[in-house]
């Protein structure tokens, strides 16, 4: 079982170091640099489109939907890695139910922890945007 184990990190380190540091070719511009065009281009059309105000990063809500972002990233990295653990267990259970039980129940509460942490997420954007709305929104006389 550590032989696995041991095989399997090994295997998971290697693929994220590669992934991470493998140069992309195809364009000069960073991953940093496409994910935060992405977001402004996202965020711009779905709060007020080319003809609304555009968003500032250097504002409080810009950098909160940044930071929400990143973190959301690391959950979904964590989704992916629990599931994938969950798979292995099942598929290398050979019928003993203990395993399969535990593997069911590792994929059932990574289900719902992300079911938990998108409909956070929401609530989160609607309230950033209301601050945001509100902090910037000039009082009419």
């Amino acid at each position: 079982m550590k032989k696995h184990l041991r095989l399997i990190s090994s295997f998971l380190i290697i693929s994220f170091l590669v992934l991470v540091f493998l140069p992309n070719t195809a364009s000069a511009e960073s991953i940093f640099q496409k994910m935060l065009g992405g977001y402004k281009t996202a965020v711009n059309k779905a709060y007020g489109g080319e003809t609304g105000a555009k968003t500032n990063i250097g504002t409080f809500s810009g950098g909160l939907f940044i930071i929400v972002n990143y973190l959301l990233t690391l959950v979904g990295i964590a989704f992916f890695l629990l599931l994938i653990y969950a798979g292995y267990l099942w598929m290398t259970a050979r019928g003993n139910e203990e395993h399969v039980e535990r593997a069911k129940k590792i994929t059932r509460e990574a289900v719902i922890a992300l079911l938990i942490i998108l409909l956070a997420r929401i609530f989160t954007e609607l309230v950033i945007y209301y601050i945001g709305s509100a902090a910037t929104s000039t009082p009419t006389p």
